[in-house]
């Protein structure tokens, strides 16, 4: 077997730690500030991880970096397997009106 060695460097481990705000969140998907906050509350699954600074209700939320990645991964994922299922669907109508 083959081992691959990977180098992060020290800036690069800090930018994956990164703990970004609702604003920071709103701003990287092109959404209001408001729109995280109502997902936050209404649909948490429409957004990456998130936590909470506190125990109250309205502790402020913060979201990681690297969950924020993972999320769009996942995102892109669904994306392509849901373009991949419909060009099926255009090939199976195509054989069936032959």
């Amino acid at each position: 077997t083959q081992s691959i060695s990977l180098t992060i460097t020290t800036n690069e481990a800090a930018m994956i730690k990164k703990i970004l705000t609702k604003a920071d969140v709103a701003e990287r998907y092109g959404m209001s500030e408001k729109s995280i906050s109502t997902a936050c509350s209404r649909n948490p699954s429409s957004l990456p991880k998130f936590f909470k600074l506190g125990m109250s209700s309205n502790s402020p939320v913060r979201f990681r970096l690297e969950d924020c990645l993972a999320f769009e991964d996942e995102m892109l994922q669904r994306q392509e397997q849901a373009q991949a299922m419909s060009e099926q669907n255009v090939d199976l109508a195509l054989l069936l009106n032959l």
